[in-house]
């Protein structure tokens, strides 16, 4: 029993130790409780309406030299997958976002350490005129006090009309 109990006695001291050591940066929050979520809830959804006005034809240069992450890329509803410099490229798809307006609702935002995801729903509109609908995933990522744009997921809801094509023609 007393070899139990002295196994049991060094096993927790030996982990509080290694908890303690490890984190020996005690300034960086270690969990997410130790940040002020309404503030980060707050500056995510300010980093995702600056993106969406941005990722436009007129706009996209500037905005992904400094707000968006190197490492970005996007997976949109029509099922093209882009990086950061494909997507600059795209300026089909980059005028039509400049030429529809959006909806955006049931949009939850979860706040990670120093990662944002925003959950929700948008409606496109061309002219009054409905065009889709799309379940959408935005994250973004903090580096250096800046929320970059990291990713998009879209994904057209069963109700939406057939999505335009962006593939060039043969």
């Amino acid at each position: 029993m007393t070899k139990l109990f002295s196994f049991l006695a060094i096993a927790l001291v030996s982990s509080f130790l290694l908890v303690n050591c490890t984190n020996a940066d005690h300034s960086a929050p270690a969990t997410t409780d130790d940040y002020d979520t309404e503030v980060l809830t707050k500056e995510l959804e300010v980093a995702f309406e600056k993106m969406f006005k941005n990722v436009t034809l007129t706009n996209a240069t500037e905005y992904f030299k400094t707000d968006v992450s190197d490492d970005f890329h996007t997976i949109n509803a029509d099922g093209i997958i882009q990086n950061k410099e494909e997507l600059l490229q795209d300026t089909a798809r980059l005028k039509l976002l400049e030429i529809l307006d959006f909806k955006f609702f049931d949009q939850i935002i979860k706040v990670y350490l120093n990662v944002g995801i925003i959950n929700g729903r948008l409606q496109a509109f061309s002219e009054d005129n409905y065009v889709g609908e799309v379940f959408y995933t935005a994250i973004f990522i903090k580096e250096n006090d800046i929320w970059k744009y990291k990713n998009w997921q879209g994904t057209w809801t069963k109700d939406s009309p057939p999505p335009p094509s962006f593939l060039p023609e043969n």
